[in-house]
């Protein structure tokens, strides 16, 4: 018997009828914007790069969350629908 292994990252471009998820996309590509913004402050030696850090922090923490929030209340929705 074959088991599927998720694809993780289609995973976060997606919704859960496996079409693309603008929410999503964005997300993860705004992540890895200001990722290379704060790689490339570090490298310039800028006074501002702790700022940065907490700002990429609370970026990712917040899509994080925010996903969560999303499953848990889809979740709830289901239970008392069913």
């Amino acid at each position: 018997m074959p088991t599927t292994k998720p694809n993780a990252l289609k995973e976060l471009f997606t919704n859960d009828d496996n079409r693309t998820s603008t929410t999503g996309t964005l997300h993860v590509l705004g992540f890895f914007v200001l990722s290379a913004v704060l790689l490339y402050s570090v490298y310039l030696d800028r006074s501002y790069v702790p700022e940065l850090f907490t700002t990429l922090a609370i970026f990712s923490g917040g899509a994080v969350v925010t996903k969560g929030a999303v499953s848990a209340y889809k979740s709830k929705v289901t239970k008392v629908g069913s």
